[in-house]
């Protein structure tokens, strides 16, 4: 069939083209809501705010400016460090705030210092975080607002995230989120506007469009008219405003915000306006690039200038107030900057302090080592006593029954991820589950990994316990992003005020004869990134115990199941609730020759390897199960080691730069001594996991194990 006679088909069987022509305007302008002409004259009838209300409106577009220009100076100065400017785009974001209510939810960019301010956030602690003191983005515990995120857009699924939380625990405020033109691009924007619509969420969205993502114009960012259409294929509403009129952006605003308190869903706002200075003052060049003539038509559309022409016109400002609200900005700032001067350095101890809730041995002795005396880590639990119980459990089942106890225990606890309600996951590890707590405590989300993680986040900072399930180990990766920026992050950045919680899960490791991407080993990955603890149990005992721990946990858990062994082995699994510590190693098999330390699913292949050495060559081999690799148990693994004086790790994952190399160090740096062989390893090699009929050729086997063994026996 041809073009033509695509189109042309016979009436009852022509097909309907989508295009832009069918939202009905030629330009962008035709559906611009503006109130306030750059004249300053008013369209329509005086908005419904009260004088003072836009007064105090005024002073916040003042003092944003003022601050604005200030932090520019001292940033040229290097008085404070790279700043990103926000002059001309403060009447979007004086909007935005005003429309807000006591309890609802601000989550600005980096660009939003007005908007910032406005909402009640000190200035001093805003100078304080642009000159790269991590105290000044401790939110004030008054303000219900996220810390600036620097990966642009990130902080959309957050504000999902957050929504969602909001409507979990029955609490009517609102979310209002905001990025860039540039973030619009991202994939963090997609996910989060399309998990909005998806559950209706009361959040909005706001799109500063102020034309430049440093040097790129808008126009190569979407072919769209407008970005405010781009909310159509969410399913629900979008709006273009007028960014530079402080009235149009507050009544659309204060629109999306009230429609989403009752119940009508979420909102897309562009706020269309102008980044008048460079992205940031570290990088001048972009500037440049902008024609004259286009700063010149932009800044007769100033938003303080043009609000100030409407307020002369209402009798609400004169020269006198006009000069008197200055002043009050000029003093307001300067007590700012001389508290900024006058703040002490950050302590150094800050670095260790916010890492997690209380500090791993391995941060506290770092603390020791770099700042003299670090604070103790945390007691461990001692090892659940409970036997007994269910018989012929396996990993699956004993993985539902954690989280069944979790859900019933706390109601706080909510399950999503890709399959996991009536299908129950693709393992089934969450079967029953819907049906027994509701599609509020588990719920399915789109196919968006990058989300999953997102929400978790916002999730967690609205006062839920989220269990979060990515299908496969190699799904994960598109969700890394937020894992290191921000589940991993948040504690820190905001020095506690924020600490996200909860658990990440998902199967890992080859040998279920798997397609590409469903067979990998990334626990590298996670372990090496500072404020993730990292769980993998090896037994469904210790997976029902370690997985109870990880909900419970202060700290967010990054939980990874050996797929190939959740039907098999089975063992007596005690029904009633037990937890396991987090960051205690397990000793499997007593041994006096050597140490095997393995984790995960290579630890039935190196127990069976035990045997055999005991029973084919007389060796005796002492095994260490891991079960968490981050913080690792270092404790435990070099009293064997001072035993036996041989040390064999065995793991799936990749050789170079594995766990094995990070243990093979440590046990060289304090156990050196005491060795009478070097240090051995067995693992995966250093490629991708092959396909199904390679597999096991990859997977560290109990005959490669045995051989190792014996070659350091006999060393």
């Amino acid at each position: 069939m041809t073009e033509s006679e695509f189109l042309k088909g016979s009436a009852d069987v022509r097909p309907r083209v989508f295009s832009e022509s069918d939202l009905k305007f030629l330009k962008s302008d035709e559906v611009l809501y503006q109130r306030i002409t750059p004249d300053g004259s008013i369209r329509g009838k005086d908005p419904d705010i009260p004088p003072q209300a836009l007064r105090r409106m005024y002073e916040q577009l003042l003092f944003g400016r003022h601050f604005d220009e200030k932090a520019t100076n001292m940033s040229t100065i290097r008085e404070i460090g790279t700043y990103a400017p926000c002059k001309g785009q403060e009447g979007s974001q004086v909007g935005v705030v005003g429309a807000l209510e006591k309890g609802d939810w601000y989550v600005p960019m980096y660009r939003d210092s007005a908007g910032i301010l406005a909402y009640g956030f000190p200035a001093q602690l805003l100078l304080s975080y642009w000159g790269g003191d991590e105290n000044g983005m401790k939110i004030p515990e008054e303000l219900n607002m996220l810390p600036l995120a620097v990966p642009v857009a990130t902080q959309l699924p957050h504000a999902a995230g957050l929504a969602l939380a909001n409507r979990l625990s029955g609490n009517k405020s609102v979310v209002f989120a905001i990025t860039g033109d540039g973030g619009t691009s991202k994939a963090d924007f997609h996910e989060a506007l399309n998990f909005a619509g998806v559950y209706d969420l009361p959040v909005v969205f706001g799109v500063e469009n102020n034309q430049w993502a440093i040097s790129v114009r808008r126009d190569r960012q979407t072919a769209a008219k407008t970005i405010a259409q781009k909310a159509i294929a969410y399913g629900f509403e979008g709006i273009l405003v007028d960014g530079n009129d402080v009235i149009a952006s507050y009544e659309a605003a204060k629109y999306a915000v009230d429609k989403a308190r009752r119940g009508g869903g979420p909102t897309l706002i562009e706020f269309e306006t102008y980044r008048v200075g460079p992205h940031t003052t570290a990088e001048l060049v972009s500037n440049k690039l902008k024609a004259p003539e286009e700063i010149a038509e932009w800044e007769r559309r100033d938003p303080l200038i043009r609000f100030e022409k409407y307020l002369r016109s209402r009798g609400l400002l004169d020269d006198q107030y006009k000069d008197s609200a200055r002043e009050a900005a000029v003093r307001k700032m300067d007590e700012a900057v001389k508290a900024y001067r006058a703040s002490p350095p950050p302590d150094p101890r800050g670095i260790f302090e916010f890492m997690y809730e209380s500090p791993t041995p391995r941060l506290s002795e770092e603390e020791s080592e770099a700042l003299g005396v670090g604070k103790s880590p945390a007691v461990l639990p001692s090892e659940p006593s409970v036997q007994g119980g269910a018989t012929g459990v396996n990993i699956r089942n004993a993985l539902n029954m954690a989280l069944r106890q979790e859900m019933q225990r706390d109601n706080r606890v909510v399950i999503f991820g890709e399959d996991v309600g009536k299908n129950g996951g693709v393992f089934q590890i969450t079967r029953g589950l819907q049906e027994e707590f509701g599609p509020d405590r588990v719920f399915d989300t789109p196919l968006a990994e990058l989300s999953i993680a997102g929400i978790f986040v916002g999730l967690s900072i609205g006062v839920m316990i989220p269990v979060a399930e990515f299908q496969f180990d190699g799904f994960s990766f598109p969700a890394f992003d937020q894992i290191f920026g921000h589940v991993a992050r948040m504690r820190n950045r905001t020095r506690g005020r924020f600490a996200p919680r909860g658990v990440l899960r998902f199967p890992y490791g080859a040998g279920i004869r798997a397609p590409e991407h469903h067979s990998e080993s990334p626990e590298a990955y996670y372990a090496h990134t500072p404020g993730l603890k990292v769980v993998i149990p090896s037994n469904a005992y210790d997976a029902k115990g370690l997985l109870a721990s990880a909900i419970r946990s202060p700290d967010p858990v990054i939980f990874m199941e050996p797929k190939r062994h959740y039907t098999t082995p089975k063992m007596d699994v005690p029904e009633e609730e037990y937890t396991i510590p987090i960051g205690k190693a397990r000793v499997s098999r007593e041994g006096s020759d050597l140490t095997l330390v393995s984790y995960g699913a290579m630890m039935l292949p190196t127990l069976e390897a035990a045997e055999q050495l005991h029973s084919d060559s007389s060796v005796s081999a002492e095994v260490i199960d891991l079960r968490t690799v981050s913080p690792l148990d270092f404790e435990t693994i070099l009293a064997s080691v001072r035993k036996t004086g041989r040390v064999l790790i065995v793991h799936e994952a990749p050789r170079t730069l594995g766990l094995g190399a990070e243990i093979a160090a440590t046990v060289a740096d304090k156990a050196l001594d005491y060795l009478k062989a070097p240090v051995r390893r067995v693992t995966g090699f250093d490629t991708v996991v092959p396909l199904a009929k390679l597999e096991d050729v990859y997977i560290p086997s109990k005959e490669k194990i045995v051989k190792a063994a014996l070659e350091l026996a006999r060393y």
